[in-house]
């Protein structure tokens, strides 16, 4: 009798184990989906380059930040654009990384610019290093001086 119910409940808690194992695979397959319906909507791009633009501070890094983590290429040069206007170092540099992300080479031009002619010393350093960085990582690659 004891060996029927230790069976039996084994196999009830396989089959939740298999239950939640389906369950979770199948609902997390719609985030992938709505990732490709945001970047095609008709107003993405245009709100995103608003965002980049933006005169909040925040909306303007996470903006960046998500340029840089999904490499929208499109914006390139709304980045570029924006560094040149920008005030805020922190956002300054990551725009840099935006760009270094991107695997631009006008923004790796322009991190080589800014490591010599930034005011902020933090920016300088910064730069210096996403240009060294980028040549590193694509040694077969150059930005010309």
């Amino acid at each position: 009798m004891k060996a029927i119910r230790k069976q039996n409940s084994k196999n009830i808690f396989f089959g939740l184990i298999a239950i939640f194992i389906f369950l979770f695979g199948t609902l997390s397959f719609p985030q992938v989906k709505q990732l490709k319906d945001f970047t095609k909507h008709k107003y993405a791009y245009e709100n995103l380059s608003a965002a980049i633009k933006s005169d909040n501070d925040g909306v303007r890094e996470d903006a960046i930040y998500l340029v840089g983590k999904y490499k929208l290429i499109d914006f390139e040069q709304d980045l570029l654009n924006q560094i040149e206007e920008e005030k805020n170092p922190d956002i300054k540099v990551l725009i840099g990384l935006a760009l270094y992300r991107m695997e631009s080479e006008k923004g790796m031009q322009k991190m080589l610019e800014l490591s010599s002619k930034d005011r902020n010393d933090r920016v300088r350093r910064m730069s210096a290093a996403i240009y060294n960085e980028y040549l590193t990582s694509n040694s077969n690659r150059s930005v010309s001086r």
